[in-house]
């Protein structure tokens, strides 16, 4: 497996390439390829090199490539150069050779079984419960990821590529009465128009709206598919916060990391938490010591002389949910 350092903005550019790479292009011997060409992967700034060898091969080599010709661009025919790094092509516009590189011919597939156990990785799937994702339900479009806990359920997942172009063949598979009824769809695309009603109880999100848009590393938004499970089908629902602090229970929860909500007891641990909280939604994101105490002890007379770590003596969680640096102490967000 692939290192699992990836960026949110990185993990994006995987899934859009994904989805491209269920995109025919031709090589020069006319023979369709699945994937993305090296002209269309020049800039993209959010996968590095090493990112993009990761995950992602090489499928073979494009047989055309798009020039500019007048105000528009064309696509020509590209053939092998005697240079093995390089490819030659006419241009349309004076008829001399040119050249690309052989990087600009590639045409490179994001590697499916790589990236889909990645995701089901992030949605906390069981190794044992993901058989659907070396074996597509429809080759090349559509994968049962496994079931992933929503709540106090566990529900099946699938995801699915070029659902706008396979929409008919993909709900057709959902019709099936050996599937359970309902579930949830992702799509490395866009989700589908309201008028577009899904099969049976199932529900389509698109992939990229339930990362948490806080994290600097992929986090799934359980809270936020929870909810879009229990509305209305075509009723929407906003981003569970970075941070939230549930009165009732007493538990903290951080969105943008993988980790449990912390269930506080003790009035002043109770307090200190709840504070913090308060202030990270102020956008004031570090609080001092002396601060941290009068929230604690109630007055900065009562707070006289005590210290921070006193408050969590005994506890050893809030180190994991609370950060102390040279600007003070804040929530634990990465």
């Amino acid at each position: 497996m692939p290192s699992k350092h990836l960026s949110t903005p990185s993990l994006l550019e995987l899934i859009r390439l994904f989805d491209q790479s269920a995109q025919p292009i031709a090589d020069g011997d006319g023979q369709r390829l699945f994937g993305v060409p090296g002209w269309a992967l020049a800039g993209k700034t959010s996968l590095s090199d090493h990112d993009l060898s990761a995950w992602s091969e090489c499928i073979g080599y494009a047989g055309s490539y798009p020039t500019p010709c007048g105000d528009q661009q064309v696509m020509v025919e590209i053939e092998e150069d005697a240079d093995p790094n390089r490819y030659r092509y006419r241009c349309p516009e004076t008829f001399r050779v040119k050249h690309i590189s052989a990087d600009a011919a590639v045409v490179r597939s994001v590697t499916a079984t790589k990236l889909l156990n990645y995701l089901a990785d992030l949605m906390d799937i069981p190794q044992a419960l993901r058989r659907g994702i070396n074996t597509a339900a429809i080759d090349g479009t559509l994968w049962h990821l496994g079931k992933m806990r929503i709540g106090l359920l566990h529900t099946d997942v699938w995801l699915t590529r070029g659902l706008a172009t396979h929409v008919e063949t993909i709900f057709q598979h959902f019709q099936q009465s050996t599937l359970p009824d309902t579930g949830i769809i992702f799509t490395t695309g866009s989700a589908l128009p309201a008028m577009i009603q899904s099969p049976r109880n199932y529900r389509v999100m698109s992939l990229a709206s339930v990362l948490t848009p806080h994290s600097a590393a992929p986090v799934v938004d359980t809270d936020l598919i929870r909810r879009l499970l229990v509305a209305a089908p075509g009723e929407t629902a906003d981003h569970t916060p970075a941070v939230r602090f549930d009165e009732t229970t007493n538990t903290l929860h951080i969105t943008t990391r993988s980790i449990a909500p912390w269930t506080i007891t003790g009035p002043k641990q109770i307090a200190v938490v709840k504070y913090l909280v308060e202030q990270f939604h102020k956008e004031r994101h570090r609080v001092s010591a002396g601060d941290i105490l009068v929230a604690a002890h109630g007055s900065r007379a009562a707070a006289s002389g005590k210290r921070v770590a006193s408050i969590f003596s005994g506890n050893t969680l809030w180190a994991d949910y609370i950060v102390h640096d040279g600007d003070g102490y804040g929530i634990q967000l990465e």
